[in-house]
């Protein structure tokens, strides 16, 4: 009876430190879980103060991010161009009183009643070397756009660093 008793004892402890485990388990998934939420959140609300200073100051002059600014502006202005032919490749025209997209036949926005304006047929017409080469010189002023300096890239590099450690802070 004894090596019975033992045996079923064994097996207790055996399958408490089994659930024990399987419990720290669930709660480090479960503290993980909530560390990148939290992260995730940090993040999200590093976007929204960037996007926040960027609207406050896209007009200010001498501004210490005048170069970041100017490219978030030309992305916006090219976005803005894309979404319009967007909308004439699927029949829609956005309403520039309140953003809403309408059919391109209507005449007043269903949404806020503005009048729409409609958008203009534009024919463009390459000439041979144009067509099959593309234009060079606006290909390389967008190159030259693209391009960021050995001292931009180093500022962001030193912010994305200070960034992490604070985020390394307050995970601990």
């Amino acid at each position: 009876m004894e090596l019975f008793d033992k045996l079923g004892d064994t097996i207790v402890s055996v399958s408490k430190d089994a659930t024990q485990k399987a419990k720290d388990l669930s709660d480090l998934a479960r503290l993980r879980m909530e560390m990148r939420a939290k992260k995730d959140y940090i993040n999200k609300l590093y976007q929204e103060i960037g996007k926040l200073y960027y609207e406050l100051h896209k007009d200010d002059e001498n501004k210490e991010f005048d170069d970041h600014m100017q490219l978030v502006k030309e992305a916006l202005d090219s976005l803005e161009e894309l979404n319009r032919q967007a909308g004439q490749i699927k029949g829609t025209v956005r309403c520039e009183n309140c953003s809403q997209y309408m059919p391109v036949e209507a005449d007043f926005c269903s949404k806020c009643g503005a009048k729409l304006v409609k958008p203009q047929a534009e024919e463009f017409k390459m000439d041979d070397e144009e067509e099959e080469f593309g234009n060079i010189a606006d290909t390389e002023a967008f190159e030259e756009e693209k391009t960021v300096s050995f001292e931009e890239k180093s500022d962001l590099s030193e912010t994305v660093a200070t960034v992490e450690e604070t985020t390394a802070i307050d995970e601990n």
